[in-house]
């Protein structure tokens, strides 16, 4: 009976043995590695880009108007129209003008006739002086009121300056028109064509005149390059933005005037002070505020991060300047950060 009771013992006592032999030389469960994308830091272009839309118009726009009030008895063009200098575009009614030039002439030969007379008369003793030079002083007048009405009779038509187009059409014949009042709207074609746009007081800013800007027609598909050539000095009270103009190269084909067009304006911001600015993705950055933060950056064997602290400068299409802490060729992790630990075990996923 106790040899059967030692045997039993001793059959235990060899099981217990090699389970934990076993156990001894069974490896621990690999630790799972926590799947990540990463990105190479690199140089980062910080460029910003103005996009505003505006309207085709010529460089030299001039109203046109009479400088006497009256009825309209031609309108000789159309909106549109290209003209040649000298060209007549619209005249006046003359009637009253003609009359008031007759009369303006026989009044200056009735004072010249008196003139003669009191200059006789003065020779033979028989007038004072003052009475003279009351007569001369009545012709003098009445010679500024031919002028006068020589001018007025003159300015009864409107001419083209240069040559140019006829940009509007602002009244029709028979309508009566007060004097300075504006009848057509005149672009001069040899001074080029621009584009007028408005920006945000923001935008604004970031321009500075010379600028070249992409510019892109209704019309068409291929780009132009203009350069900035006006940028007003305060924004508009109505719109609240402000106004620029981009002169179209001069190469251009006449446009019509107000074709839409398309504008983009980049420009390059400033690097950091040690050279090219970096920059990381948002989704990187973790515990973000007062211009510091933090990323897990991959060690040199490339299935560990580790967290770092780095200075954050601007913001610009979902990435954020990195300033201090971070350099070119590093690796960090763009997604999948919010999850990881420091040294923990990753996976980078294609």
């Amino acid at each position: 009976m106790k040899l059967r009771l030692s045997l039993a013992s001793t059959a235990l006592l060899m099981t217990a043995m090699v389970i934990t032999a076993c156990g001894r030389d069974t490896p621990p469960p690999p630790v799972k590695a926590q799947p990540v994308r990463v990105l190479e830091v690199g140089a980062a272009d910080f460029s910003e880009r103005v996009v505003a839309t505006g309207l085709v118009r010529a460089a030299v726009e001039a109203p046109l108007a009479f400088k006497t009030g009256g009825i309209l008895a031609e309108m000789r063009v159309t909106a549109g129209q290209a003209v040649k200098a000298g060209q007549v575009l619209a005249a006046l009614n003359t009637s009253d003008l003609d009359a008031a030039l007759a009369q303006s002439r026989e009044g200056l030969a009735k004072y010249e006739r008196d003139l003669v007379r009191a200059e006789s008369l003065r020779g033979k003793g028989m007038i004072s002086q003052q009475a003279e030079q009351d007569v001369r002083a009545q012709r003098d007048i009445a010679k500024a009121g031919l002028a006068a009405a020589a001018f007025n009779r003159q300015h009864a038509l409107i001419t083209a300056p240069a040559n140019g187009v006829v940009l509007e059409k602002r009244v029709e014949a028979r309508e009566t028109v007060a004097a300075g009042q504006p009848i057509v709207v005149f672009g001069q074609l040899d001074k080029g064509w621009v584009v007028k746009a408005g920006v945000s007081a923001r935008d604004a800013a970031k321009l500075s005149l010379g600028d070249p800007v992409a510019v892109r027609l209704d019309v068409g598909t291929q780009a132009l390059t203009g350069r900035l050539t006006r940028l007003a000095a305060a924004s508009d009270a109505r719109t609240g933005t402000v106004e620029i103009e981009v002169a179209l190269p001069a190469t251009i084909e006449r446009p019509v005037s107000g074709m839409v067009a398309r504008l983009e304006i980049t420009k390059a911001a400033l690097a950091t002070a040690a050279g090219s600015s970096i920059a990381v993705p948002l989704s990187a950055l973790l515990e973000g505020d007062a211009g510091k933060g933090k990323v897990f950056i991959l060690d040199a064997a490339g299935d560990k991060v580790k967290r770092i602290e780095v200075q954050t400068g601007r913001l610009l299409d979902g990435r954020i300047e990195i300033t201090s802490g971070l350099s070119q060729g590093a690796k960090v992790v763009s997604e999948g950060a919010a999850w990881l630990d420091d040294g923990v075990t990753v996976r980078v996923l294609p």
